[in-house]
């Protein structure tokens, strides 16, 4: 089962940066590939803008995540399992753990949290979303993700599937 299905599809979201203060409003997006083995989402939030790739790895039985963000030029890999209803990404550099975490996912709002813990302190929030899913439109299709999903289903950036991975 795709952990992240009941996140698929648009969202319009309210972000808090808890450590400044700063609050805004933006958008993610979250789209299947790869036959169900990897989820892409692009997230928006003024002029940053982020592209997560996820794939399942059978092997470990979990999910290996990558962010890219435009705002800071950091790629980010973590790895995500669900935990009880919440789905859960963590990763550990030197003596700091970070985790990303959905929470009280329903089938139209669901939040999020990014947590730090610092030398075995105890888990500090620094940024909260919430999120709430937003109508589908046309427009969809010609963002940036739905290209690059039309080009990853199909092979093509016309929609035709290719014959022999050339791309044409």
């Amino acid at each position: 089962m795709n952990d992240f299905a009941p996140l698929l599809g648009n969202w319009r979201t309210r972000v808090s940066y808890l450590t400044t203060g700063r609050v805004a409003e933006g958008s993610w997006t979250f789209v299947d590939a790869l036959d169900g083995r990897a989820v892409l989402d692009e997230w928006r939030v003024g002029p940053e803008i982020g592209l997560c790739v996820r794939i399942w790895d059978e092997r470990l039985r979990l999910w290996r995540f990558t962010f890219h963000s435009t705002a800071t030029s950091v790629v980010i890999h973590m790895y995500a399992r669900t935990v009880r209803d919440e789905i859960v990404l963590e990763r550990a550099e030197a003596d700091r753990l970070e985790r990303w975490v959905f929470h009280t996912i329903q089938p139209d709002t669901f939040r999020w949290r990014s947590d730090v813990a610092y030398g075995g302190a105890p888990w500090q929030t620094i940024q909260t979303v919430e999120a709430v899913r937003a109508a589908r439109t046309t427009a969809d299709d010609d963002s940036p993700l739905g290209r690059t999903v039309l080009q990853l289903t199909t092979g093509s950036r016309h929609g035709a599937p290719r014959c022999c991975g050339c791309g044409v």
